[in-house]
């Protein structure tokens, strides 16, 4: 994208814009602090900062351009400004734009767990065929998704996508921006209950892309989830189901575990078979390479092809193997928590030798369900590690049901500082310690203690 695409785009719309020189913009930025040159500036309101306030700061860092809700303090001669009467509304406008004027094919990726891995997993993948731009990080909501397509190049083929939702209508408006042909559905869980207040209503979010696909695109759904694979029946697009069961088109094999290693499995598809090995650690991302190769085969390429392509796919997944203190291994998956991917990485541990820790805290947006899935947790950590330690209020019931389930060594603290504190002294070589969290908890804050630095 130009500052001169934007200017027209804007205008098109209704908006004032003060053009400046003809600039390329090459991503795309909502925090002023994290602007790099090249990017564009995106002025949204939130709930405690107004980033109206910082559009000075994000030029000054070498932003071409701003979309904001009034102009700046300083003169800016030279750089595009826009100014709108609700910077969402407008970036939105400007990357469905932006997304049409380039022609690109887009695959989006939606689930409660394991969005971010099945789309780096499938755009690495299809980068050994196709030019192929996918969202970075996490922008995936609706202020960052938009964002997410000021990197798309003319020259790219197609976008993958990754769909996020915290409230309702949220999928819908992303798939409104974005267009996708080719939509996969990961599984649907409870996190988010406490925002959208009941299961239907997080599964009615999570099937709108699915719902969202014209007649000639493809929904790759996961038809093992059974909230998931009712959807199939009513959609009027080509459906790839994916998963272990029989009713699915695109099925897997057994998964061997190994370990730290990795995985692998067969997998199946219209008479030919493939295999895949994984080079992330769990099981559980079984599920992601199969709707990265889903969405392959949606993209026109074969099977064989498909497997081998996420095979060889190198990415950096959520969770992080480090050295711990006294020789110890540590699983750090701080990045955030829900049942499904807590439920995984404690499975990965079991797998492992030494003595296994799991440093646990809240898994947090499950509103009414919060004690029971946190219970049920404890369950599944009494069957797969020799000491749990974990805190915060909402883990109480997590160590009791533990304990209850015939873990002893199920400790309960106040506080992260003193979890991490009694977990490290445990640590010994070839033990291996899971440190998993919600983001909200900074459980990141943790490893230099575990890595006997703090």
């Amino acid at each position: 994208m130009t500052t001169t695409f934007l200017a027209e785009s804007m205008r098109a719309h209704g908006y004032r814009v003060i053009a400046g020189a003809d600039a390329p913009i090459t991503g795309g930025a909502a925090d002023s602090r994290l602007t790099q040159p090249g990017d564009l500036f995106a002025a949204f309101r939130g709930e405690r900062l107004d980033g109206n306030d910082f559009v000075d700061e994000a030029l000054e860092r070498g932003a071409p351009a701003a979309v904001c809700e009034r102009p700046p303090a300083r003169d800016w001669s030279g750089r595009t400004l826009a100014i709108v009467g609700d910077t969402r509304t407008a970036v939105a406008e400007l990357a469905r734009d932006w997304r049409r004027s380039c022609g690109v094919r887009v695959a989006g990726i939606t689930g409660t767990v394991g969005k971010t891995t099945a789309k780096e997993l499938t755009a690495a993948a299809l980068a050994t065929r196709l030019q192929t731009h996918h969202s970075p990080g996490n922008l995936n909501s609706r202020e960052g998704l938009p964002l997410a397509l000021m990197s798309l190049r003319r020259e790219h083929e197609v976008s993958v996508l990754e769909m996020a939702m915290d409230s309702e209508g949220e999928i819908a408006e992303l798939c409104a921006i974005a267009e996708p042909s080719v939509g996969a559905v990961l599984n649907i869980g409870a996190t988010h209950l406490e925002k959208l207040g009941s299961m239907d209503a997080i599964e009615r979010e999570k099937l709108s892309l699915a719902r969202s696909l014209p007649k000639g695109g493809t929904a790759v759904l996961n038809v093992d989830d059974e909230r998931v694979a009712p959807v199939a029946g009513e959609l009027d697009c080509t459906v790839i189901g994916f998963g272990a069961s029989e009713a699915a088109g695109l099925r897997r094999g057994e998964v061997r575990d190994l370990g730290l290693e990795g995985s692998e499995f067969r997998v199946f598809y219209e008479g030919g078979e493939a295999d895949v090995r994984l080079r992330m650690p769990g099981a559980h991302l079984a599920q992601g390479a199969l709707a990265a190769i889903g969405i392959q085969l949606a993209l026109g390429v074969g099977l064989v092809e498909a497997a081998e392509a996420v095979s060889a796919a190198e990415i950096e997944g959520r969770l992080r193997v480090r050295r711990g203190a006294n020789g110890a291994r540590i699983l750090d998956d701080t990045y955030n928590a829900s049942p499904a991917s807590v439920a995984g990485d404690l499975d990965l541990l079991r797998g492992l030798g030494g003595q296994r820790i799991a440093l646990l805290g809240e898994m947090a947006e499950l509103g009414d369900h919060s004690e029971r899935e946190h219970r049920r947790i404890g369950g599944v950590a009494a069957g797969c590690c020799d000491v749990l330690v974990a805190a915060g209020e909402p883990c109480r019931p997590l160590v009791e049901e533990a304990r209850a389930s015939g873990l002893d060594e199920s400790h309960w603290f106040e506080t992260k500082e003193e979890a991490a504190a009694f977990a490290a002294a445990l640590l010994d070589e070839g033990d291996h310690i899971l440190v998993k969290a919600s983001r909200g908890q900074a459980f990141e804050a943790l490893i230099p203690a575990l890595e006997g630095r703090a």
